[in-house]
């Protein structure tokens, strides 16, 4: 399974992760990000994302 995970990064320096939906296939992921036209996110292993073994939204900040 893949969280749909929107990045928000704030003006003060500050980030969150929204989980926007979550898939059975990356690939469904992926077709949802590009419908939705999300473009700072990404599709993740729902494993990692419970365990917080992924990259935070301040490491795609781009500022």
């Amino acid at each position: 399974m893949f969280a749909l995970v929107l990045f928000v990064c704030y003006l003060d320096g500050g980030c969150d992760d929204i989980v926007v939906d979550v898939f059975n296939t990356e690939q469904q992921c992926l077709v949802a990000m590009d419908n939705q036209r999300i473009r700072y996110g990404g599709c993740f292993p729902i494993e990692e994302f419970i365990d917080g073994f992924w990259h935070p939204a301040n490491e795609f900040s781009d500022f």
